[in-house]
């Protein structure tokens, strides 16, 4: 028989030393087992992990939120960028639409090469009016325009930077949209081939 048998065979009940849990509270027989200080360092960091993460979460919940129902940032920055004068700013609009016309006639050519040889050949001619709905007058010189004005530098930066992004730009439509392009006009009658 097992130690806790008793001499008649019948079971005993437990004290509570046997029993593999410690005994925190008597009065109420609630069993807790003990707690090892590796455990609460483990539920400490499990905690801060998870912390961390939903205010994480949250974080990108509001900038997503922000995005889509308020103002984006791009509208507020340009409200706060410096202007320049009404000369300079003239010739910026009619630099940026002869830009936008040869990025457009650009990107209709076969490939990358003719891309940028017609993309540079349209900057240099006045502008045909392709974005718009007249002909518009040919660009000015911006460099003219905007080197009196105090914004005139940044001005003319971001419109070099512009110049060479739309170019790129060109030349990549031109290459990836040719052969789509070509596929597409396959199934059109009388297309030349």
């Amino acid at each position: 028989m097992g130690s806790d048998a008793s001499v008649d065979g019948s079971r005993q009940p437990e004290s509570p030393k046997q029993r593999p849990c410690r005994l925190t509270r008597p009065l109420t027989e609630q069993y807790t087992r003990a707690v090892s200080r590796n455990q609460r360092v483990t539920r400490l960091v499990y905690g801060t992990f998870v912390v961390l993460v939903t205010a994480f979460v949250v974080s990108n919940i509001w900038q997503v939120a922000r995005a889509v129902f308020f103002t984006p940032e791009s509208e507020a920055e340009m409200a706060r960028a410096p202007k320049v004068g009404e000369e300079c700013s003239r010739a910026l609009k009619q630099s940026i639409r002869a830009i936008e016309n040869a990025r457009l006639a650009a990107s209709m050519e076969p490939n990358g090469d003719a891309a940028k040889a017609r993309y540079t050949r349209e900057r240099r001619q006045p502008s045909l009016g392709l974005i718009g709905d007249a002909p518009q007058e040919p660009a000015g010189d911006p460099k003219g325009a905007c080197s009196s004005d105090s914004h005139g530098t940044a001005a003319l930066a971001a419109l070099v930077q512009l110049d060479r992004t739309a170019e790129t730009h060109a030349v990549r439509d031109a290459r990836e949209l040719s052969p789509v392009r070509l596929a597409t006009h396959s199934f059109i009658r009388g297309q030349p081939r």
